[in-house]
C-alpha cells in the first residue's frame, strides 16, 4: 500500500535586485508531496505517522531548496537527492516525490526512473456533448445515458491533466512552457467551447464519453511530445469533480 502526504513550505529567498522589500519578495511557497510504500501496522493501521513525514521534510527540504535557489538552479534540481535523503530518514522507500510551485503544474521524480522527471500540467476547457448510440433504440439510449441523452446536449467544465516524462539534464530537452504550448495547440484549442458531437470530426461516429475524450487527447498530443523530446506517460480528463478517465491505464 502507498501513503501520500503533502507538506507546505515557505522558503525565504533574497529579493531580486531593485525589488521592493515586501514579505512576498522574501518568500517562495511550495507543496512537497511525499509518497511512501509499506505495510500498515496491524494495531494502528498506519504505514507511518504523518507527523514523522512532516518532521523529516521540514528538517531537510527547506535548506536544500534554498541552497538551489541561491546557486541560481531550479528548485526541482534537488528532487533526486531529497528523495534519497527522505527515504533514509524515514526508513521507507519514497516511491514518488512531487514539488508543486503553483496549483497547475508540478515536477516529480520516481524511484523506478531516477534520472527522469515527470512534469504534470493541468488545463481547463468547456465543451458540450450528447451521449447517444445510433445502434441503440431511443428507449435503450435513455435507459443507459439518462439525462446525458438530452437531444440538445449538455455541457461540462472539463479538466485535463498531462504527465510528461523527460530526462533530467542541463539544458532540458523539453521545458514546461513548451508542454503547455503544445497541449493548448494540439488539444485544448480543438475542444474548448465546442459541441463535441458536431464540431469535432473524430466524435461524429464515436460516442464522446469521458473515456473516449481521454484517449483522443492522448492520441493528439503524444506525437508532438515525442518529437519534442519527451514521453507522454498518460492523460487524465475530469468530466466532473467526481468522475475522470485516465489513458493509458
Amino acid at each position: 500500500m502507498k501513503l501520500s502526504r503533502i507538506v507546505r513550505l515557505a522558503i525565504p529567498v533574497p529579493p531580486a535586485a531593485g525589488a521592493a522589500r515586501s514579505h512576498d519578495a522574501w518568500m517562495m511557497h511550495f507543496e512537497l508531496e511525499v509518497t511512501i510504500t509499506g505495510t500498515p501496522d496491524a494495531t494502528t493501521g498506519y504505514i507511518l505517522g504523518i507527523q514523522e513525514i512532516d518532521a523529516a521534510v521540514r528538517a531537510t527540504a527547506p535548506a536544500m531548496l534554498q541552497q538551489a535557489m541561491h546557486r541560481g538552479e531550479s528548485p526541482t534540481s534537488v528532487l533526486p537527492a531529497l528523495q534519497q535523503s527522505l527515504g533514509n530518514s524515514l526508513g521507507f522507500e519514497v516511491v514518488r516525490l512531487s514539488l508543486r510551485q503553483h496549483p497547475l503544474a508540478s515536477t516529480a521524480t520516481e524511484h523506478a526512473m531516477p534520472n527522469h522527471a515527470v512534469l504534470t500540467h493541468r488545463f481547463d476547457f468547456a465543451a458540450s456533448h450528447r451521449l447517444h448510440c445510433a445502434t441503440l433504440s431511443d428507449e435503450a439510449n435513455h435507459r443507459v445515458f439518462g439525462k446525458c441523452n438530452n437531444p440538445a446536449g449538455h455541457g461540462h467544465n472539463y479538466r485535463l491533466e498531462t504527465e510528461v516524462r523527460v530526462p533530467m539534464q542541463d539544458p532540458p530537452t523539453l521545458r514546461g512552457e513548451e508542454i503547455e504550448r503544445l497541449t493548448r495547440e494540439r488539444v485544448v484549442d480543438r475542444l474548448d467551447h465546442k459541441h463535441l458531437n458536431t464540431d469535432v470530426p473524430c466524435f461524429s461516429d464515436t460516442n464522446p464519453s469521458v473515456e473516449a475524450i481521454a484517449k483522443v487527447c492522448f492520441d493528439w498530443l503524444q506525437p508532438a511530445i515525442q518529437t519534442a523530446g519527451g514521453e507522454l506517460v498518460r492523460v487524465r480528463v475530469w468530466e466532473t469533480e467526481k468522475t475522470s478517465a485516465i489513458y493509458p491505464d
